[in-house]
């Protein structure tokens, strides 16, 4: 945890060239000196970065105090700016509209990131973000506004939701301290670089415990945000009650606006209430109700994809395939003491099972859930949308077993060399499925 502190204080190549870009389309300005920490002035006070501050920074560790304390900027975010903000989402989005209109003070969601506390660090790295990382930006206001409706539906008292607002807005800026390459969806990630993605949670908690505005109520929302109730999250894999309250609303409304926040929305908000059904064990149901609720407000039809069902049955067969190779690689173990990672694995395919039986299916295959409804093009991009989630509840699954585990590949007992030979076969069904077009 030290070591990470240090690399905030000392930024790394990625957030300083982002600093660097800013300086060349707005005014940036030093308002105190900058020194190394062995005594080099690097930057002087009041000067006005430009495109060689990356070259003059990256070469040097920064004294102790973040970059972010010492930089200003010429119309950066406020909260007026993302008030102005909030009330655009407002007016232009059916969903948001909807949630605003539906509380008793209708003004709530255009006013509330109006109110928060947001200091000069944190405003320049939203500024940061509104500049240099749009898709960043706007998906924390819109989990921001998501939250907040949230929040109101329960009656979370005043002080709480302004906690809740500001934990929203900051709850991604540790991706500004991330390779941008990573983030991108078309980049398949290996297991070494997925690390750098789970790590951002405790950046941002990091770099929010160093002002005391923000420690410990925001802070430590951020840094549960992707911890989940049944204990399949991260960083901490903690599960229940042991997560912040907060978190486990920011754990919805983040799972919604990442969907939401797609350029292509025809079929989000199905998508939205299908993921957080499915995954019940790990969302608060009462979040997932009221997020139920608007969808049925809306008068904008949710079920509009063209889907195939020969695509839809091939998707299928691959997951009998890997649930069948896993209750076959699991039978030699049942009922004898198991290794952590072999228990993790069953508890999480135990639940997706339960999860797609209670939706029809059964392990014979796909007849129970597309019989009948071939021509029903709802029903199916229903299943569609039921099916993805299955690969992806999968894929996490793998993923999830090698973060926790990263000994597991040089294990020699015969659990970790079965559970590693079902890891190879489900990922080589799963490719094989994505290499189809599926």
């Amino acid at each position: 945890m030290d070591q990470t502190i240090t690399e905030i204080s000392n930024p790394d190549p990625y957030y300083l060239k982002i600093v660097s870009e800013l300086s060349e389309s707005a005014e940036v300005v030093s308002h105190e000196d900058i020194y190394s920490q062995n005594g080099i002035k690097l930057i002087g006070k009041d000067t006005r970065l430009d495109n060689t501050v990356y070259e003059r920074l990256i070469h040097h560790k920064l004294a102790a105090s973040p970059i972010d304390r010492s930089l200003s900027v010429k119309g950066g975010v406020t909260p007026h700016s993302l008030a102005i903000e909030a009330a655009r989402l407002i007016d232009e989005d059916d969903v948001f509209g909807c949630m605003a209109g539906s509380l008793p003070d209708t003004l709530l969601l255009r006013n509330a990131l109006g109110q928060i506390v947001l200091n000069p660090p944190l405003a320049f790295k939203l500024t940061l973000a509104r500049e240099k990382r749009p898709l960043l930006y706007m998906h924390s206001i819109r989990v921001a506004l998501i939250s907040l409706f949230l929040g109101a539906s329960i009656h979370l008292k005043p002080e709480e939701m302004k906690d809740l607002a500001m934990a929203a807005l900051f709850h991604d800026l540790g991706e500004l301290h991330i390779d941008p390459a990573l983030l991108d969806p078309a980049h398949a990630l290996s297991d070494k670089e997925r690390q750098h993605i789970y790590v951002h949670p405790m950046i941002a908690y990091l770099i929010l415990k160093e002002y005391p505005e923000y420690h410990p109520n925001v802070s430590m929302a951020v840094l549960d945000h992707h911890e989940r109730l049944d204990g399949s999250g991260y960083p901490r894999n903690i599960k229940g009650d042991k997560i912040n309250p907060l978190s486990q609303i920011l754990a919805v409304a983040e799972v919604t606006g990442s969907l939401c926040g797609r350029e292509d929305q025809t079929n989000a908000y199905a998508q939205v209430e299908v993921i957080l059904k499915f995954n019940s064990g790990q969302f608060r149901s009462d979040m997932v109700g009221h997020l139920s609720a608007i969808k049925r407000r809306m008068a904008t039809p949710v079920f509009q994809k063209q889907s195939d069902i020969t695509m839809i049955c091939s998707r299928l067969d691959s997951i009998s395939k890997i649930l069948a190779d896993w209750n076959q690689t699991f039978a030699p173990f049942h009922g004898t003491p198991l290794e952590d990672c072999l228990a993790y694995v069953s508890e999480r395919l135990t639940k997706l099972e339960i999860a797609l039986f209670d939706a029809g299916y059964n392990s014979v295959g796909e007849d129970a859930l597309t019989l009948g409804i071939e021509e029903d093009k709802a029903s199916l991009s229903e299943l569609d949308l039921l099916v993805t989630e299955t690969g992806w509840q999968l894929r996490d699954v793998i993923f999830e077993t090698r973060r926790r585990w990263p000994d597991l590949a040089t294990t020699s007992s015969p659990s970790s060399a079965s559970l590693r030979a079902w890891i190879d076969q489900a990922e080589r069904l799963l490719w094989s499925s994505e290499r189809d077009g599926v």
